[in-house]
């Protein structure tokens, strides 16, 4: 990819992005859209979704970005549902899948059996910012991330053992179970021993820049050397990012240095998942059509039934170890396992030497396309009809009422500043006055009953609290230091321990 091709992807991300706060469009799908329509017209020649890149440079950091902000706390929680889900249903859709398609479409068992190896995964991005908007319960959430973090992980697994079985025409069934556990819990042994080294060196140092290359090292390091290991790289990766973000992050950084890593881990997220999707429509238009439309529906249909009967099997298989997953939750899972990057990534690292290497691509890229587009767009739609976006209105009556209290807050600085101008009088000033202040009591009386039936809204509105709080004792340390009141390094010692104790406090109230 030339320097000025990935200049025009980021400035066209960057428009995106901007046009997305005026349209109701999830953004991953806008970019997507945007990407059809540049391939079409050709705006962007030469550029195209190369496979060894995708997995090399930009799988690390998104799959590492999601495990440093997961805890163990709620994993440990859901562990059997996210176990279940990930491992279990990504091989029961496997295999559903590849037998649909070979009873269906009449493909050849393995290659049917490849296809829905690569079709599994799947991209959760767009969801979550949609559960994270409407308010969507917590526990679902976390369910619908992790699950997706492992499954993909799994499948990238499955596909290398699935491959490796079509391009040798050797079926052993004992040899590839072998070769599936060897794999995955190679990549995971060297992730948790990279993201340990790496979690105990950061303990030496309070270096924010030292740290974000010390993580960067990790992320890449761990894949790179799972892969030389011929182990999972994604599993690597995932394993590292667990360890550093529940052990090395908490343990070995200082709360300055954690928000410095974590705000580059998040813009390198977005920064990546922004060219991959905006990749994503642009391949999709330089695919040659081998595969008919109705072929391509045919394949959606199949892939959506494995995705039915993975999350229904897995749900049976949950209830005997007591675990339940709610039936709305079910449907969510569902039709909320939109496909994505990873699985054209797969497809398009298929050997030449397979045959119907093109049918797959084709039918590949024509799923992922249905998948995002029809899928994600009409999930919203699906979460608030079964109800699960209920404190949505309670989030837009606490809007509401902060943002009247202070539009009175305002009138009545307004107010204020007429009477001393002498514009009004004070008798008129008390009298406005006085039915503002009883229509903030009940304002208040109104917010504090939010507050006891929806957690999430006292929650954020401690949280944003608590960050005022910090900017202006931060604020104030600055501006002392400045002033030469005191030293910039002291200023700095009271800035880690005041986010020190903030950190204490949330870890405190949250636990």
């Amino acid at each position: 990819m030339h320097s000025l091709s990935f200049f025009w992807l980021l400035l066209l991300t960057s428009i995106v992005a901007m046009l997305g706060r005026f349209i109701k469009i999830p953004y991953t799908i806008a970019l997507v859209l945007t990407g059809l329509v540049v391939g079409y017209f050709g705006l962007l020649p030469g550029v195209y979704l190369e496979p060894h890149i995708l997995f090399a440079i930009f799988l690390p950091p998104l799959l590492f970005e999601a495990g440093i902000n997961i805890h163990l706390r709620p994993l440990r929680h859901q562990w059997k549902i996210i176990g279940v889900l990930a491992v279990l249903g990504t091989i029961i859709s496997t295999v559903f899948v590849g037998y649909g398609m070979h009873l269906l479409l009449g493909m050849p068992i393995l290659v049917a059996l490849l296809f829905g190896a690569v079709i599994s995964p799947t991209d959760p991005i767009s969801v979550l910012a949609l559960f994270k908007r409407l308010g969507v319960n917590e526990r679902l959430s976390v369910i619908v991330e992790a699950e997706s973090l492992f499954n993909d992980g799994i499948a990238v697994v499955l596909y290398g053992v699935v491959q490796g079985v079509v391009i040798t025409s050797t079926i052993s069934l004992t040899n590839s179970i072998l070769s599936f556990f060897m794999t995955v819990c190679g990549g995971a042994a060297i992730g948790i021993l990279v993201g340990w080294i790496a979690s105990r060196i950061t303990r030496e140092f309070d270096d924010h820049l030292l740290e974000i290359t010390l993580t960067t090292v990790v992320a890449y390091g761990s894949y790179l050397a799972a892969e030389g290991a011929h182990v999972s790289g994604v599993i690597a990766v995932v394993a590292a990012s667990l360890v550093v973000g529940n052990y090395g992050l908490p343990k070995g950084m200082t709360p300055a240095s954690r928000l410095a890593v974590l705000s580059f881990w998040e813009y390198a997220a977005f920064a990546v998942n922004s060219v991959v999707f905006l990749l994503v429509g642009l391949e999709i238009t330089l695919m040659p059509v081998v595969a008919s439309i109705g072929t391509v529906v045919a394949a959606f249909g199949v892939v959506l039934a494995g995705r039915l009967i993975s999350v229904y099997s897995s749900s049976a298989v949950l209830s005997v170890f007591k675990q339940h997953i709610p039936s709305k939750w079910r449907y969510i899972l569902v039709w909320g396992g939109l496909r994505g990057a990873l699985s054209m990534a797969m497809v398009l690292g298929i050997s030449t030497s397979i045959p119907e290497r093109n049918y797959l691509v084709s039918l590949i890229f024509g799923v992922v396309l249905i998948s995002l587009v029809g899928q994600g767009l009409s999930i919203e739609k699906l979460v608030t009809k079964l109800g699960l976006s209920g404190k949505k209105s309670n989030l837009a009556d606490y809007q509401l009422l902060l943002g009247e209290n202070l539009s009175l807050r305002r009138a009545e600085e307004e107010l204020e500043r007429n009477v001393n101008l002498g514009a009004i009088s004070q008798s008129t000033f008390n009298k406005i006055t006085q039915r503002i202040g009883i229509r903030q009591q009940e304002i208040e009386r109104e917010i504090t009953k939010l507050h006891q039936v929806d957690d999430r809204i006292a929650a954020d509105e401690m949280k944003k609290a608590e960050r005022i709080v910090l900017l202006a004792q931060k604020n104030a340390f600055q501006n002392a230091a400045r002033n030469e009141v005191i030293e910039w390094n002291v200023a700095a010692n009271l800035m880690s321990r005041v986010e020190e104790e903030r950190s204490r406090d949330s870890q405190e109230n949250h636990g």
